[in-house]
């Protein structure tokens, strides 16, 4: 488990990381599978990946904040219209909505 932040202290922008991770498959015949939500932990890739060979590869970091016991997403639905943006212009899948 990561060591959690000192919540009473100002936190640097991509200093603190959960220990968990969202992992979607997508696949030609069914589009983007059901979300996973799983402990963190190493993934392995196939070695023909094309984002190995020709970096054909985005992210788009989510960001949220806690305010005493409510946790907030920074403009979730703008993060997912550059993720789109991002993956129309890679020739990528993009999210139906």
């Amino acid at each position: 488990m990561l060591p959690k932040p000192d919540f009473t202290k100002p936190l640097k922008f991509g200093s603190v990381h959960t220990d968990y991770m969202l992992e979607i498959d997508h696949t030609t015949a069914n589009g983007w599978e059901k979300p996973l939500i799983s402990p963190y932990h190493d993934f392995s890739i196939n070695p023909m990946n094309s984002s190995l060979h020709y970096a054909i590869q985005l992210f788009e970091g989510m960001k949220a904040y806690k305010n005493n016991e409510d946790i907030y997403l920074f403009r979730p639905e703008l993060n997912m219209i550059r993720l789109n943006k991002s993956a129309d212009r890679l020739a990528l899948p993009v999210t139906i909505n």
